[in-house]
């Protein structure tokens, strides 16, 4: 079940929203008519089929920003966002590494 409370995104450099500057992404739970959107939005920009747009959509969308403003996060920044979603969303899991070639193989751990 969703902890259904919101988190703050601490950006490492700014978007520019609108001609000015944001520093901080404010992260609320989603919905699943949040989902349907995004990915008609994915759709509508013929990227249906990647799944990183139709996420990228989602987080647009929950963070109030436009989809091409979000493309200019930093890949840690929109790792940030990811962890934060998952939070707000209760989904439990950590984003620190989202690949296994980031976490390492286990003759590493």
């Amino acid at each position: 079940m969703s902890e259904n409370r919101m988190q703050t995104v601490k950006l490492s450099a700014p978007l520019q929203v609108g001609g000015k500057d944001v520093w901080e992404l404010t992260v609320r739970p989603s919905t699943i008519g949040d989902e349907e959107d995004a990915m008609q939005d994915a759709v509508g920009i013929r990227r249906g089929n990647n799944p990183l747009t139709a996420e990228m959509a989602l987080l647009a969308r929950i963070v109030r920003v436009p989809y091409d403003a979000l493309r200019g996060l930093s890949s840690g920044d929109y790792l940030k966002l990811r962890a934060a979603f998952n939070v707000v969303n209760g989904t439990n899991e950590s984003q620190e590494n989202p690949t296994p070639e980031a976490a390492g193989t286990p003759e590493q751990a």
